[in-house]
């Protein structure tokens, strides 16, 4: 399936006036809503979703829409026409239930795999949603319970595995800390794969397997190691491993072949790799990364403060009573935390069903917010064209047929999933 995209004219005087933008050849998509369910004014009950931050959503062949509502400990199953088809698991401490799930991989074939602290193992679901089988962790301690912490993960296409972001260094802070208030030593053992990293986690066995796939670029930067009392000081430990603004993000996807696509850095240089880690290819486009001037960097810390103080307004949603809103730490990090030198010109990516890539770019006139416009790239890689800033805003996901699905949130943090579909030819 390929998507219906119109060039619109590009006039000489925006040519000579924005040298960055002249680059791009603008873009239309079609797109027609489907169906929408969530929201404050949900009627059924399965409708009635945990906060945005606890939603994740992926489609399978048959154009089912899946949603892990985290907090409310289930996985939604929605066919193609908006209607329920079934509820995957419910918080418990039995088959088939959850206890602490954060993240979820949807095969192509319904099959779904759900990491599960509580249960110490992955749970993989089959198509009609029963219980497969346990995976569980091996006894090798945090290198393997880390493979429970994982955000962001994706089924792979080729095999009974999943590919996995590495866990952030906060994460193994937050396990020291809690050791060490336990009256525990701390683990010293580092993740095999760290948040710059991708690796797999092999199903096929009795327990985990994890194999590292590839290391991503970290930008350099001068560590302060923290004195035993600023390590009790949780707001000073996450300051201490928070990213710079404008740092370079590690961002990627899988495309359905199983090749692996991601930006590490400030260029726009999008790698393709191999399963195995092996860079095939690289994507890219004449666009330099912006230096960061004193303009940006105040524009930037009062962005952040005025989304702070809409935030303080509203009652917490996050389900996770240990986060408690600490509303004067979270503005002494806004106002000291560090500027990276330069912009860069990638924000994120999205791998489509069909073996594109839509490529996300900063927005050159406020950086700071997190959206621009979108390159388009078919699945032989070549460059189509460029959508403009939130015409469409980047999808959560795209399915068959032209699916793809949207999550809007109102000012309490309810959210609303849009499913829509793009015109193909």
């Amino acid at each position: 399936m390929k998507l219906f995209l119109r060039a619109t004219p590009v006039f000489a005087a925006a040519l000579l006036a924005a040298p960055a933008v002249a680059q791009d050849q603008p873009l239309t998509v079609d797109m027609t809503e489907v169906y929408r369910v969530g929201g404050a004014s949900a009627q059924e009950e399965w409708a009635f979703f945990g906060p945005a931050a606890s939603l994740q959503a992926s489609f399978d062949e048959a154009g089912n829409l899946l949603i892990l509502d985290a907090m409310n400990k289930r996985v939604v199953v929605i066919g193609p026409d908006g209607q329920l088809v079934r509820l995957v698991g419910r918080e418990g401490e039995g088959p088939g239930e959850f206890q602490s799930v954060i993240a979820f991989a949807v095969w192509r074939d319904g099959r779904i795999a759900v990491p599960d602290l509580g249960h110490s193992a992955i749970q993989v679901f089959g198509p009609d949603g029963g219980l497969e089988r346990f995976v569980r962790m091996g006894d090798e301690g945090w290198p393997a319970s880390s493979a429970l912490f994982h955000s962001e993960i994706r089924a792979d296409p080729l095999g009974d595995r999943i590919i996995a972001r590495g866990v952030a260094g906060v994460l193994a802070a937050m396990a020291n800390r809690a050791n060490r208030r336990m009256g525990h030593e701390d683990d010293e053992t580092p993740p095999r794969a760290d948040d710059r990293a991708l690796e797999t986690l092999n199903l096929s066995g009795d327990e985990i397997a994890q194999e590292p796939i590839l290391q991503g670029w970290r930008a350099p930067r001068s560590d302060t190691e923290l004195s035993a009392a600023d390590q009790e000081d949780w707001p000073r430990v996450v300051a201490s491993m928070e990213d710079r603004y404008f740092e370079p993000a590690f961002v990627w996807d899988v495309l359905p072949d199983g090749t692996i696509a991601w930006s590490d850095s400030s260029a726009y240089a999008i790698k393709l790799a191999s399963p195995d880690g092996s860079v095939i290819d690289v994507l890219r486009r004449p666009l330099a990364p912006q230096g960061v001037s004193r303009r940006i960097q105040r524009a930037t810390i009062d962005y952040h403060l005025e989304r702070l103080e809409e935030w303080s307004q509203t009652p917490p949603s996050t389900g996770l009573p240990f986060l408690t809103r600490d509303v004067e730490g979270r503005r002494r990090r806004i106002q000291e935390r560090g500027f990276y030198h330069e912009i860069p010109v990638v924000l994120g990516l999205k791998a489509t069903w069909d073996g594109g890539l839509w490529i996300q770019r900063r927005g050159e006139d406020d950086p700071w917010m997190d959206e621009g416009p979108i390159d388009v790239f078919n699945a032989d890689r070549e460059y189509l064209g460029t959508l403009p800033t939130s015409d469409p805003p980047m999808p959560a996901a795209f399915g068959p047929d032209g699916l793809v699905v949207h999550l809007e949130r109102d000012e309490f943090d309810v959210p609303t999933l849009v499913v829509s579909r793009l015109r193909g030819e």
